[in-house]
């Protein structure tokens, strides 16, 4: 089951499909995926977890709030090998979700080098995602569309 877009990215700024408002990312909700609870051990995945974050993002549906799903390194990240097993896991919890229409994307996380990869990855099944990035200002919470 593949959703449709509502989100579209131009110069950076994320709009509405639907009326091509601009959405002040401000107002999406950041909920924090820790890799370590997704992935209890290489290729295990925390089922009941995933469970908990779809009736989560179910229930923001009714409210018609969107979320931005941010994934959390807890673990080493420096190998191929342990990107792999990072998109991985990311790209099984977006197929646990994936009939939430209240999930605007995913944050991308500084220390994975390979970023297309995760994005190729999750575009399989996932096109509808927006990606996130921190604003390059350290000082900033903003949240850049990439």
């Amino acid at each position: 089951m593949k959703l449709d877009p509502i989100f579209t990215v131009k110069n950076k700024k994320l709009y509405k499909i639907a009326d091509d408002s601009q959405v002040d990312t401000s107002t999406l909700k950041r909920i924090e995926i820790p890799w370590s609870t997704v992935e209890i051990e290489d290729e295990s995945y925390n089922e009941e977890y995933l469970a908990g974050l779809r009736e989560q993002l179910k229930a923001m549906e009714v409210s018609e709030t969107f979320a931005v799903l941010v994934p959390l390194v807890d673990k080493p990240l420096e190998t191929p090998e342990q990107e792999e097993l990072f998109i991985s896991a990311y790209n099984h919890t977006a197929r646990r979700v994936k009939d939430c229409t209240s999930v605007a994307g995913l944050e991308l996380v500084p220390q994975l080098k390979d970023k297309q990869a995760f994005m190729d990855t999750l575009a399989i099944k996932h096109a509808q995602y927006v990606y996130f990035t921190k604003a390059e200002n350290p000082l900033s919470d903003d949240i850049v569309v990439y």
